[in-house]
């Protein structure tokens, strides 16, 4: 019931309009000028480029597959002029390869998934990372390489392959990577000129580098795509092997072949194996619309060599690229592969006597 004050049409008009501009006060007073842009601020979309770089360093004769490791962002990232996470913001990794060398000459291999960075009192997801340097020096920093060029996890690098020694990574590796999921941060301060420099000097060391002389396209819609290729070479020319997961054959890797092999995202353990020799494994973590490389190769073994599979780069496909040649289906079984070998070592063994 209506204050006595309060019966005419004047009063209540009067009345309505106060409390509307007491509503309206506390509303401006809780949301200031600009408030309103900084609620919608930022929408930090899926497949977004970021920089991050090790924190410690890693190496596969101390780390062992799950192990943890620390990361940082190394550029700003900015969304709408506001940066929403700023340099040097922690993260977390997962060890998911980690091998030393084997027999036969097999090399070192390591596979890292960076999985967040830490906004706040939340978790940015991260994926498709893509880092490697194979080479002998094992003091030379781990160079970045663009986002179509290899295998990894969440974020995922692939480590340097070191013939004979162990996989290092020094710390301050820096490598490129993508924001896994659309998230929504708020923003920490407007960006600055040299802010928004670095953030976009990220997005160009993400992007896909030159087209190699085979166009590889991008995978379907949810899955991913893993590139097996051999450079061509004198050793073992007349040796070829499977790759394999789950026993299923892929691809048939004879001297100087490639194949692309489409997968649903996740761990992904691909095995080679040239008989009498022992088999060599690599796994991988596989995320959608991205694609990796492997480079299958024979090591300097006891008998004819090892088959071995290691993290490449796009980069290094490119190199091998005119010299490659579509693979065959692989084979159901070995034996095959046992005659071809087989066939190779009586080639080489007459070779020997000939001289």
């Amino acid at each position: 019931m209506l204050l006595p004050g309060l019966r005419t049409r004047s009063f209540r008009t009067a009345f309505l309009a106060f409390w509307v501009s007491v509503a309206f006060s506390a509303e401006a007073s809780a949301n200031p000028p600009g408030a309103t842009e900084a609620v919608k601020c930022c929408r930090l979309a899926a497949g977004t480029p970021v920089r991050v770089e090790l924190v410690d360093k890693l190496s596969s004769a101390v780390q062992k597959p799950g192990d943890a490791f620390a990361l940082r962002l190394a550029s700003p990232v900015v969304v709408n002029g506001m940066v929403v996470l700023p340099a040097g913001a922690r993260g977390e990794g997962e060890v998911i390869e980690s091998k030393g060398p084997g027999i036969g000459g097999k090399p070192a291999k390591m596979v890292l998934a960076a999985k967040y960075l830490i906004a706040g009192r939340r978790r940015v997801a991260l994926n498709a990372l893509h880092l490697a340097e194979p080479g002998r020096d094992q003091s030379k920093t781990s160079q970045l390489v663009g986002l179509s060029g290899m295998a990894f996890a969440p974020l995922k690098f692939v480590g340097i392959v070191v013939p004979g020694g162990e996989v290092e990574f020094h710390p301050g590796t820096v490598a490129a990577a993508k924001v896994a999921t659309t998230v929504t941060l708020p923003p920490l301060r407007r960006a600055t000129r040299r802010d928004i420099a670095a953030a976009a000097s990220a997005a160009v060391t993400a992007a896909p580098g030159v087209e190699g002389s085979i166009a590889i396209g991008h995978p379907p819609p949810g899955y991913g795509q893993v590139v097996f290729f051999r450079p061509k070479s004198t050793l073992g020319v007349g040796q070829w092997f499977n790759v394999r997961e789950d026993g299923k054959a892929l691809g048939k890797l004879t001297n100087g072949a490639y194949f692309v092999q489409v997968t649903r995202p996740g761990l992904h353990t691909y095995s080679a194996r040239l008989e009498p020799e022992l088999k060599d494994h690599l796994t991988l973590k596989v995320d959608a619309g991205e694609t990796y490389f492997v480079e299958g190769g024979l090591t300097g073994g006891l008998v004819l060599g090892a088959a071995a599979l290691s993290p490449s780069t796009r980069e290094r496909f490119d190199k091998a690229a005119k010299e490659l040649k579509p693979a065959r289906a692989g084979v159901a079984n070995e034996k095959e592969a046992a005659h071809g070998t087989a066939a190779a070592a009586s080639k080489a063994s007459s070779g020997r006597q000939d001289h």
